[in-house]
């Protein structure tokens, strides 16, 4: 198989069957590796094109109206499949109009072998967080200048092709040979590309005298029949002295050019200098410090130096706390080798995620011996993936993967917990991806961490994390947030089917093979048979009530629900709303959670009675472990249960969400603190020698206390808690220009309308004024949609591009890549794009902000907190609702101005910031832009010649 052609097909429409029709004809040879000959042609569908597809393609019926038929394209089409193998980007779409297009016109069908580069890049690419042409292109730096152009589509998968090839020859032989068995039932070709690359490989093997095989892939570490990329020997560098005596944080700053001929983009700064002062000095005489600190400061290096000199002069641990993964990612892979480089002396720093984040090598490799028959080709597709990626990973961090919801369930299967490891006695221990993190982790002078991990680590009493007394928390003002989310609970009907799936005893099931391993002792064999009876009817009796209890819960939400901003239906409840036709949404939970217990009692005694019979022989230790996680996975699914639906607490808000959106009937449970504050200040705070936390956003108003309550600061020693605020470097009066219209329409239901009308009219004046390059900020999903559509429709005869957070794609940075990337480019983003956004220069120009940030006022959280509130005799708005949209405001602002050159023009279409009381709190908290209110029409053309460098009209 080294004749190809890649075809792509511009249609009508996707049901050729139905009617539609081909209208643009893109393909491409590859033969023995090379790209060779190139044919495309518009085609007269002999139908009109809608308009859809014209906005899609830009293909219209003009364009085609004297172009050749099908008629006319076919031989030469098919001259060129002439013994080579069909291959498309979603090769059954292609291939259905082909065969209908072959039939139409009285030819054979096309009987040839056919691969789908979507198929392969999932397997070849598990890294990849998108498959669509586009985004895999831009990853790839394939040139894809005309994206739905078949000519163009068709070049680049060719691109693709090739380097897809690459990618699979260079995989180990065993890789190959196990491929071949998951994508047996493939309906595309791809096992026989597979079989020849594998015959390829065994040919160039070479032997010794004595017809052994000599060694060929030295970059593999290959075990029990799975091939793993061995980790990567570090350059021999010239090791750097440990510091003898204290180290001087004063003399490390006074050599400044150590620093800037190191450190991207470092500079001197005074505020920077006064935060490393204060963050060092907090952590030698044993304070928590908030520190806010302005855009272009260089907040990561004023923490990163005083934590790594207080470390090894203390020769203790320092933790550093992000939210996002970005940030997480930017310290150890960009931030921590600069740093190493930079300074006179050696560190180490290393990252830990929680465990259910890492691969379990032995369950993966047992995975791979259970009977296909009956797997479903999504998971033999994922199981493909993971093969794959273990030859690219050193880490098996799942975080590294692009998985389905299929593959997210089986993840959960094969990734490590606690209570099915085996530790030392297990096989793949030395190769354990989560051991070899925590192993770096024990001698790293800073650990590298998210904030659900380190809340985690608060809920397990410190039994996750190594002991520390020294943190930073950056991104803090998430803290709260994230203690609540991990400080409550979450349930929902997919882990119980989930649950009740695993327990199945039938052929073929994880149970039921763990079953028959133990059946090989004949000591015990009776005892498991007897069990598997019990167990086989408890199972069919947790079907059965837990399918009642997701059809009660789902069918109640759908009639008490209120919609959220994210189109699901939520509502509060407390145990006494169950009643009448509801009890028996109590009644099913207690079934289920008496039939989990039957089910646990029957396992715990097979456990019992294989470990006085066996002796825990090396045989029954692995299916002994996987049983023994089943139970905690049975008993953390009743405590679930009880505390979410049977328990009452006053301190706890309780909720449930359903998406009627989806076929699938599923029901989200949750449970969150009202507060936090007692937890953080009792279990975190009064216990650590010194917290450091920072962010763009603190204040309000220049003052810390809405912070300091939130953490609870506010309950310890005034003596214990200090405060820094440091303003940006910036030059926000030459640098930013605040725009606000005084004609908009205001808000409210009667009104959304012609507010949204404005808003799509607004967003395409901006975007013209801007030549694109500009980023809109919504706080709803769907007017994000209905403005996207409105300017595309405006927009439909000018060479813009709209890209919508959820409509083009759902993954925020491939979408800011795009946009960074496209001329002309205007880019609708929610709630993920107010913060860690970050678009230098030109690229971002104007920055939109259509409604003030303010949370959902029906969500089950901020209702609780204020009824609490009003309890207090305290005001909701003003104590919760309105600090919260602040904060949000200011790191949505932010996104603007991110270096000293940059300039650009804000636009705020709520007019609540200028005609209500409290629209003052958002103005002030801004940088200093240069501000103007009036007409929009007069705001409007202020734009262009401010970003060209030209001086406004004075403020209104």
């Amino acid at each position: 198989m080294n004749r190809f052609i890649v075809v792509d097909f511009e249609t009508t429409g996707g049901l050729p069957r139905q009617g539609d029709k081909i209208i643009q004809i893109g393909a491409v040879t590859v033969d023995n590796g090379q790209i060779g000959e190139s044919f495309s042609t518009l085609v007269n569908p002999e139908q009109s094109i809608p308009p859809f597809i014209t906005q899609l393609t830009g293909i219209h019926d003009d364009m085609v109206e004297n172009a050749p038929t099908m008629e006319e394209v076919l031989p030469d089409l098919l001259r060129l499949l002439e013994g080579r193998t069909f291959v498309a980007h979603n090769a059954l779409f292609d291939l259905q109009f082909l065969q209908e297009a072959l039939l139409s016109q009285g030819y054979y069908t096309f009987d040839g072998y056919v691969l789908d580069t979507v198929e392969m890049a999932r397997i070849l690419l598990p890294m990849q967080s998108s498959y669509r042409l586009g985004e895999l292109t831009g990853d790839l730096e394939i040139e894809h200048d005309r994206p739905h152009q078949a000519d163009s589509d068709a070049m680049a998968t060719a691109q693709l092709l090739l380097h897809l090839l690459d990618t699979l020859r260079e995989l180990p032989l065993i890789t190959l040979q196990q491929l071949q068995v998951l994508v047996s039932s493939y309906r595309s070709d791809f096992q026989v590309l597979l079989r020849e690359v594998e015959m390829e490989k065994l040919t160039a093997l070479s032997f010794t005298d004595d017809g052994a095989v000599l060694p060929q892939d030295t970059q593999w570490d290959i075990f029990q029949q799975v091939a793993l990329r061995k980790p990567p020997r570090l350059p021999k560098r010239e090791r750097k002295p440990e510091p003898v005596g204290p180290i001087s944080l004063e003399r490390l700053l006074e050599e400044e050019q150590i620093l800037s001929q190191t450190v991207s983009e470092y500079r001197r700064r005074d505020a920077q200098e006064e935060m490393l002062h204060e963050v060092y000095a907090a952590m030698n005489e044993g304070a928590h410090l908030l520190v806010e600190a302005g855009t272009g400061i260089g907040k990561t290096l004023a923490y990163l130096l005083p934590a790594v000199v207080w470390a090894k002069t203390n020769k203790q641990q320092v933790v550093i706390s992000t939210r996002t993964i970005q940030l997480q990612e930017q310290i150890y892979e960009k931030e921590i080798p600069a740093l190493q480089q930079a300074l006179p002396f050696s560190f180490t720093a290393a990252k830990l995620k929680g465990r259910s984040n890492y691969l379990c090598l032995r369950k993966f490799a047992q995975s791979l011996q259970e009977p296909l028959d009956g797997t479903s080709q999504e998971l033999r597709l994922i199981k493909a993936q993971i093969l794959v990626w273990l030859t690219q990973t050193i880490t098996g961090d799942v975080e590294e993967l692009s998985l389905s919801q299929t593959g997210q369930q089986f993840w959960q299967q094969i990734n490590s917990t606690a209570e099915s490891c085996q530790n030392h006695n297990c096989p793949w221990f030395s190769r354990c991806f989560y051991f070899r993190a925590k192993e770096q982790v024990k001698d790293a002078d800073i650990v590298i961490v998210n904030h659900a991990l380190l809340v985690s680590d608060l809920k397990a009493e410190g039994h996750i994390l190594p002991p520390y007394q020294v943190a930073i928390i950056d991104e803090a003002h998430h803290l709260e947030e994230m203690a609540t989310y991990h400080l409550g609970q979450q349930f929902s009907s997919m882990q119980l089917q989930l649950i009740v799936d695993r327990l199945s005893v039938e052929a073929g099931t994880v149970l039921s093979d763990l079953m028959e391993r133990l059946t090989e002792d004949q000591q015990i064999a009776s005892a498991v048979q007897e069990t598997g009876v019990a167990l086989s009817a408890l199972h069919q009796q947790l079907r059965d009530t837990s399918q009642q209890w997701t059809q009660s819960l789902y069918h109640w939400a759908l009639k008490q629900g209120e919609e959220t901003d994210f189109g699901r239906l939520s509502v509060r409840y407390r145990r006494e709303l169950f009643s009448g036709k509801q009890k028996r949404i109590i009644t099913s939970t207690e079934k289920i959670i008496s039939q989990l217990s039957s089910y646990a009692a029957e396992l715990e005694t097979l456990l019992r009675f294989v470990e006085q019979t066996s002796q825990g022989t090396d045989e029954l230790r692995s299916p002994m472990a996987d049983l023994n996680g089943w139970l905690e996975q049975i008993r953390q699914t009743m405590t679930s249960l009880h505390q979410l639906l049977l328990e009452e607490a006053d301190d706890v808000v309780f909720w449930l969400e359903v998406d009627p959106r989806t076929p699938r009937k599923q029901v989200f449970l949750f449970g969150a603190p009202l507060d936090v504050s007692a937890e953080l200040a009792g279990r975190l705070f009064a216990e650590k020698r010194s917290l450091i936390l920072t962010s763009a956003t603190l204040t309000i108003k220049g003052r810390f206390d809405f912070m300091l309550a939130q953490y609870g600061l506010d309950q310890l020693p005034e003596r214990e808690v200090r405060t820094l605020a440091l303003g940006s470097p910036f030059d926000y009066q030459k640098q930013g220009l605040l725009l606000i219209p005084a004609d908009f329409p205001a808000l409210g239901k009667e009104t959304d309308q012609s507010f949204l009308e404005a808003v799509i009219q607004g967003c395409v004046d901006i975007a013209r004024a801007s030549n694109g390059r500009t980023l809109v900020l919504f706080t709803s999903y769907a007017m994000l949609r209905s403005v996207h559509q409105g300017m595309k429709e405006l927009l439909a005869d000018e060479e813009f591009t709209i890209l919508g957070h959820g409509i083009d794609s759902n993954n925020r940075g491939k979408l800011v890549r795009l946009f960074q990337s496209l001329p002309k480019a205007v880019l609708l983003g929610t709630s993920s794009f107010w913060e860690g956004v970050d678009i230098p220069g030109q690229a971002l120009s104007s920055l939109v902000i259509v409604r003030l940030p303010f949370a959902p006022p029906n969500h089950p959280v901020l209702q609780g907190r204020s009824e609490r509130l009003k309890a207090e005799r305290k005001n909701p708005f003003m104590s919760l609702s309105l600090p919260q949209a602040v904060i949000q405001f200011k790191q949505g602002a932010g996104r603007l101005i991110r270096h000293h050159h940059d300039r650009g023009v804000l636009v705020v279409f709520d007019t609540r910031i200028v005609e209500s009381r409290y629209g003052r709190a958002f103005i002030q908290s801004l940088p200093p832009f240069q501000m103007l209110t009036g007409p929009w029409t007069e705001l409007r053309a202020q734009i262009e010649p401010f970003l060209a460098g030209m001086p406004t009209s004075t403020d209104s």
